[in-house]
């Protein structure tokens, strides 16, 4: 008997745009993978992206993103050609190495000081408007500000530098112009530079202890260049960053929405743990992975080609009826949190500063509810972004 092609449904741009979750859903229900109007294979459901997060025949993409929109050299393109995130086997494994070892326990809780200090710095600064625009007045601002304390960025820099990192990251935003694009290329390439400075300081003497040890790592493995080293920086500031911006307004947003859930928060801190975890779960700050299939893969009958990009959904997966209870429900007592943890990927890729992420979210909401326990939201944020970084509309938020 001749054995039968399933056809994969097509996903259409309008109902992406008109409500990505529920897209999402209507899809997973009848199929575990859909392709996506604008290019690509989406994976749906919990099971199979956990599964095939840790499949070897799905790879990074390593300069197949920058090559598809015509960019082959400059600092965009380094980051990608370079970095640990969008790397394969062993040139993966040794640009991590360094970078996992200097992310010791001691360096989470000195960030987490580090984001307390910058969330104060910047409530205070806007406390007597009795109104901010979350994303921009403190979503934005606040990665940055933690990571330049742990880069050792002086005072007198972090205007620049932020302004520099913000510009890079536009290039991974969801519908990025050309003019924006070509703004990012000029800072990445800022950014980098300014880096190569700071760890000529380090050499000096001058560095903080998270770059010590990076660069004490780094020099003695010997398996990384110079270039690889910058890169790893530039890497764990776009990560650092770009994904925590949506997420700590999706947090607060899903808080204040849920009245109750937030007043619970504010009566006690150790509360704003599984209000992160529910929160990446209900709304992810990245929307999945992108892979590079080298070969037919089965996913549950169906077949995923070879030579497909490739999307890992964690914001797909992480509303999967077939593992969470009420999943498009947000409920930070619900037991089913662990199963959360896909939205830092996962299998070799995972993210390597899961731990930051998770502090840097924790901290900012924390003081956040110490300062601002009456927060009320006036305007309820829309996230966009269904494949990699996501982006949230403005929310204001009053006092």
């Amino acid at each position: 008997m001749e054995k039968l092609t399933r056809i994969v449904p097509t996903i259409s741009s309008a109902e992406i745009e008109r409500d990505a979750h529920e897209a999402f859903k209507r899809y997973r229900a009848i199929h575990p993978i859909a392709t996506l109007e604008t290019g690509g294979t989406v994976v749906l459901r919990h099971a199979d992206v956990s599964r095939l997060s840790r499949d070897k025949r799905l790879r990074a993409t390593e300069t197949a993103i920058p090559a598809h929109g015509g960019i082959t050299q400059g600092a965009l393109f380094d980051i990608f050609q370079h970095g640990m995130l969008t790397a394969n086997g062993h040139d993966h494994e040794r640009r991590r190495f360094a970078m996992s070892r200097a992310l010791a326990s001691q360096v989470i809780d000195d960030f987490r000081s580090y984001v307390r200090d910058a969330a104060e710095v910047l409530i205070d600064g806007f406390h007597r408007d009795g109104a901010v625009e979350l994303g921009s007045g403190y979503a934005a601002k606040l990665p940055i500000l933690a990571l330049a304390g742990m880069l050792g960025v002086p005072d007198r820099d972090v205007p620049v530098f932020m302004r520099d990192v913000d510009q890079m990251n536009e290039f991974f935003r969801p519908n990025a112009t050309a003019a924006a694009m070509a703004e990012a290329e000029l800072a990445a390439q800022r950014v980098q530079d300014y880096l190569t400075t700071v760890l000529a300081r380090k050499r000096a003497g001058q560095a903080t202890d998270f770059l010590s040890h990076y660069l004490a790592v780094a020099d003695a493995d010997q398996r990384i260049s110079g270039v690889e080293v910058i890169i790893q920086l530039v890497q764990l500031i776009i990560g650092g960053t770009e994904s925590m911006r949506a997420a700590l307004v999706a947090q607060t947003a899903n808080l204040l929405s849920n009245r109750a859930q937030w007043e619970a928060v504010c009566e006690d801190p150790a509360l704003a743990s599984p209000a992160v975890c529910e929160s990446l779960r209900f709304e992810p700050g990245i929307a999945g992975v992108v892979r590079i299939s080298t070969d037919d893969i089965d996913v549950d009958g169906w077949t995923l080609p070879a030579g497909q990009m490739v999307i890992l959904s964690s914001m797909s997966a992480l509303r999967d009826e077939r593992v969470f209870e009420r999943p498009d429900s947000f409920d930070i007592f619900r037991s089913d949190l662990v199963l959360s943890h896909l939205a830092f990927g996962g299998g070799a890729h995972k993210c390597v500063a899961e731990a930051l992420g998770r502090a840097e979210l924790e901290e900012g909401l924390n003081i956040l509810a110490k300062r601002l326990p009456n927060l009320t939201m006036k305007t309820q944020p829309i996230f966009m972004g269904h494949v990699f970084v996501r982006r949230a509309t403005e929310c204001w938020v009053t006092w």
